[in-house]
Formats: structure tokens, sequence, C-alpha cells
């Protein structure tokens, strides 16, 4: 019993931090008078774009690599680029994308990373929670 319990604890609640971030996202009332998230898809959109593009770069090295819990130093350098695009876009949008990345701690949890395939994979769910519950609570496209 204990040691289910352990287990437990030690098991990330991605989709609930995912979601405690996008309810705290800065929020506006529209035409309508219905409050919406201010941060939009679009102004996100790179960012996503340059994850989902990795992923399928790891999926595919994973796939190659015999189940490899390491990523290569390629990929690794990959990860750690995300930082670029992330702060570029956060600079460009500061109320909304910088917001957004600061209540994620994306850039934290990708300097977590390191070479940790688990660790990227985590991080890729967590990004398609975000975008999930930013669709569910209103986020606009």
């Amino acid at each position: 019993m204990a040691e289910t319990r352990r287990v437990q604890e030690a098991v990330r609640d991605i989709a609930g931090e995912a979601e405690a971030v996008v309810k705290s996202l800065n929020r506006r009332s529209d035409r309508q008078g219905r409050e919406q998230i201010q941060l939009t898809k679009s102004q996100i959109r790179k960012f996503l774009a340059a994850v989902n593009a990795l992923t399928n770069k790891v999926a595919v090295y994973r796939t190659q690599s015999g189940q490899a819990e390491i990523l290569d130093s390629a990929l690794a350098s990959e990860v750690r680029y995300l930082k670029v695009k992330l702060a570029y876009q956060a600079a460009r949008y500061r109320a909304t994308v910088g917001d957004f990345a600061e209540k994620a701690h994306l850039k934290e949890r990708i300097e977590a990373i390191g070479t940790d395939m688990k660790k990227y994979e985590e991080f890729a769910h967590f990004m398609e929670a975000l975008v999930a519950y930013h669709k569910f609570y209103g986020g606009r496209d």
C-alpha cells in the first residue's frame, strides 16, 4: 500500500499542471462581453510547430535506435534551441506569450530536459495539454 502511494506521488499530473497554467492566463472581454484568454494560438504557432517537428524527429530516432532513453547530441541541441524560439515569441508578444511562458515555466522545463528522452516526452505532452486546455477554456485561434 505504501509503495503504491509513493509511485502515485512520483507520477506528475501534467494535465493538471497545464490546466492550472491556462486558467491563470490573462483574459479580456470580447464584443459580446464574454471573457476570453488573451493568448491566441497563432501567437505561439511557431513555437508549437518547432516542438511538434522535434517530437517527430525524436520518435524516428527512438525507433531507429532501439527505443533509446537518451537523446543524441544533435537532438539535445535542438531541444536547447527551443529556448531561442520561445524567447523570440515571448519578446514579440510580451503580455501574452511572455506571460504564458513564464507561468508555464517553459524555459526551465526545456533546460531540465538535457538528454533525457523521458523528460522530453513529458515536455511534449505538457505542450499538448496546454494547447488542449487553451482551446477548452476559450482560447482564441
